[in-house]
């Protein structure tokens, strides 16, 4: 094709080929960007020791994470008009204090939980958009709410019943 455009029939093409100069306002070709990246979101936990584990949250598994107050998910794209939030067992959210650290490649959303995770449960971080239905990945590219799970380790402390009260008879 590329052939046929610049020698026309003398290469045998018997298609018309449209001149780039034919109309100088015209778009010529799109222009190859490059492969798309698709969308990465990490989440990165503090170890107690100082250390920091990073997890893939759009990976195969779910990632078991150790119990921490603190969380970082990152992405490899800007996200604009997007809120990200960590969900219990019970789709609640959990209260924290979240501080989103911008730039024009990425996204890193520091969440500090104002109670630990607890050992042996399942959670969610879920990433939706601040108003409307969708955020976008910094190209215009519109994004559906992401619910992605993750687990903690260690064992489910059983649930603490309080002692039964005496009934008096009367």
């Amino acid at each position: 094709m590329k052939l046929c455009a610049v020698l026309g029939a003398t290469a045998g093409c018997t298609r018309p080929i449209p001149s780039p100069v034919a109309d100088a306002g015209a778009t010529v070709g799109a222009v190859d960007a490059g492969p798309v990246v698709p969308l990465a979101l990490d989440l990165l936990v503090d170890l107690p020791d100082g250390g920091t584990e990073r997890h893939a949250l759009l990976g195969l598994e779910t990632p078991v994470v150790s119990p921490t107050r603190q969380l970082l998910v990152e992405s490899n794209r800007p996200l604009h008009n997007v809120r990200i939030r960590v969900m219990d067992e019970s789709d609640r959210a959990l209260e924290s204090n979240d501080v989103p650290e911008e730039s024009p490649t990425a996204l890193r959303y520091h969440i500090e939980l104002l109670h630990p995770l607890e050992p042996g449960h399942h959670y969610a971080v879920l990433v939706d958009a601040q108003s409307g239905a969708t955020f976008d990945d910094g190209s215009g590219k519109e994004i559906p709410e992401q619910r992605l799970e993750f687990r903690t380790g260690g064992e489910r402390e059983a649930p603490k019943v309080p002692p039964k009260k005496k009934r008096r008879r009367h």
